[in-house]
């Protein structure tokens, strides 16, 4: 479906849900082997800006999920969509924990720096946390965004369109990895 048939706040959330594919992308080609294999090298300038613009990204992922389930999938909920709102929140109950592990081990990259025992960690970690993300994105697209104007009317859609921009700029969630 073109980003044209979304709703105000569908097309919001796709832009949010793309920058945050692009990022694991990102994520994933360099810990899937990228760069030769070799470990991420804090002491190079961009891998170092790299790390920690995941660390920023990483909190804004979570905060992207606390805004769906605190303001969003009660309203899904309410318009019948009981059994999609518990999946996606038990799906978000799986990424919360590895999105802060993953940060807890780039921290540790950034501060201590990388051995073979931290990177094999810090691999295992990213690739878990990309792939329940692709997962999720994809049927957050197909179930939430696409299908908006089923559970919201127009004028909820634009207040929360409204809301979620002010609280969450869109520049927000940078990509690294590239």
């Amino acid at each position: 479906m073109a980003a044209s048939f979304l709703t105000e706040l569908g097309q919001v959330l796709h832009e949010e849900h793309f920058r945050i594919l692009s990022l694991i992308c990102g994520l994933e080609n360099r810990v899937a082997g990228g760069e030769g294999g070799r470990p991420i090298d804090p002491a190079n300038a961009e891998e170092r800006a790299n790390l920690q613009a995941l660390t920023v990204a990483l909190d804004q992922i979570i905060d992207h999920n606390r805004f769906e389930e605190s303001i969003l999938f009660p309203l899904i909920y309410a318009g019948g969509g009981g059994d999609l709102t518990a999946l996606l929140t038990h799906e978000h109950d799986t990424i919360g924990p590895l999105a802060r592990h993953v940060r807890s081990l780039a921290t540790a990259i950034l501060d201590h720096g990388v051995d073979g025992e931290r990177w094999d960690a810090f691999q295992s970690a990213a690739k878990d946390l990309v792939s329940e993300m692709m997962s999720h994105l994809q049927k957050e697209e197909m179930a939430v965004v696409q299908r908006l104007r089923l559970f919201l009317d127009t004028e909820t859609d634009h207040r929360l369109a409204e809301r979620h921009l002010a609280e969450r700029p869109p520049t927000r969630i940078k990509i690294a990895f590239q």
